[in-house]
């Protein structure tokens, strides 16, 4: 659990405040057993004099987008915590790449941070060709926010009602069934095909260049099913634009309990989702670093912040560095497997 920091704390002047903030929350988070990573080096002093500028937040898609409200609900607390101004700039484009690029250029003193998802660091290396970043080297990993898992939503007309019947039915008509999501260097994509790997059966891929115009696809019968997050999805099946088949998550959801897990239905492997994730250039000091990580803890575990992450149906991780450093590696580990499985290669 994300530990709270006492009011007391918070009365203080503007830079002993912050460096008690930051301190005390990496403090008790050690004290708690939720971080991994050594107390020592989470509960310093701090980054002397940093920020004293406002800081760049690059997100890689457009405005008014989930991961760009996702990011400015974040940028906003976050900018509390620092006392400096979160300014959120949108590059978008290829998935997230062209904003990846840009912060890997940038200078490495903290002042631009990639507010990134799964696409350009775990989908793009596996899956685009040219690639001029390497994303396991050339960023520094923060902390992984959080995210919400799949659920496998079809058109009401398709005949499968849960996820053995979609299998059965697959089986039953091979080359006739067909799955759409956002393009090949997406989680979406990657689950669809580890649904297929897992299950046994081929269901062909229509890719898309974004949600909007794949779910209306869907909702009309032009393709059969796909993937994608509850913030997105749930409202159309509450309304009966489309129906669930199952939710990649550990439980069912509270906003939708009817909904049977991957695990309940057989495939206890499909557990995952989309994410979101803080990173830095390579060479940002370690004391920036751990910085902005206890900040982002501390931001997160504030009431507002918990009840908006909530809103839009993300679940609020704040991971360390090396924890999410190793979420990466195995990430990318597991879709490596799976490309190589089936002949991907990148183009």
């Amino acid at each position: 659990m994300i530990a709270h920091v006492p009011a007391s704390l918070r009365q203080r002047g503007p830079r002993r405040r912050r460096i008690l903030t930051l301190s005390a929350a990496a403090l008790l988070t050690c004290l708690a057993g939720a971080m991994q990573a050594p107390c020592a080096q989470a509960a310093g002093d701090g980054a002397k004099g940093w920020p004293d500028k406002p800081i760049r937040m690059i997100v890689g898609y457009p405005p008014g987008g989930g991961t760009d409200t996702v990011a400015r609900v974040l940028a906003q607390a976050l900018g509390k915590q620092l006392k400096q101004s979160i300014v959120v700039e949108n590059r978008a484009g290829a998935s997230g790449t062209i904003a990846t690029q840009q912060v890997i250029r940038s200078d490495p003193d903290g002042y631009t941070v990639l507010f990134a998802t799964a696409s350009p660091l775990t989908g793009a290396p596996l899956t685009v060709k040219g690639l001029t970043y390497d994303p396991m080297n050339d960023l520094i990993p923060v902390t992984r926010i959080g995210g919400g898992p799949f659920i496998v939503v079809a058109n009401p007309q398709f005949p499968p009602n849960n996820l053995p019947e979609l299998v059965t039915y697959a089986k039953a008509h091979p080359g006739e069934v067909n799955y759409a999501s956002p393009g090949t260097m997406t989680a979406n994509f990657f689950f669809s095909e580890l649904l297929n790997q897992q299950a046994g059966i081929k269901t062909m891929h229509v890719p898309y260049k974004g949600s909007a115009a794949l779910l209306n696809d869907v909702m009309s019968g032009q393709v059969q099913y796909t993937l994608d997050t509850p913030g997105t999805t749930l409202p159309l099946i509450h309304t009966g634009k489309l129906k669930a088949l199952a939710v990649f998550s550990q439980g069912r959801l509270t906003g939708a309990p009817d909904i049977p897990t991957a695990k309940e239905s057989g495939f206890p492997d499909l557990v995952g989702g989309s994410w979101y994730g803080l990173l830095l250039p390579k060479g940002t000091p370690p004391d920036i670093v751990n910085a902005l990580y206890a900040a982002t803890r501390t931001a997160l575990a504030s009431d507002d912040v918990r009840r908006a992450m909530e809103a839009r149906d993300v679940i609020v991780e704040g991971s360390s560095p090396d924890q999410f450093r190793q979420y990466l590696q195995t990430e990318f580990k597991r879709w490596k497997g799976l490309t190589e499985k089936l002949g991907i290669e990148p183009q």
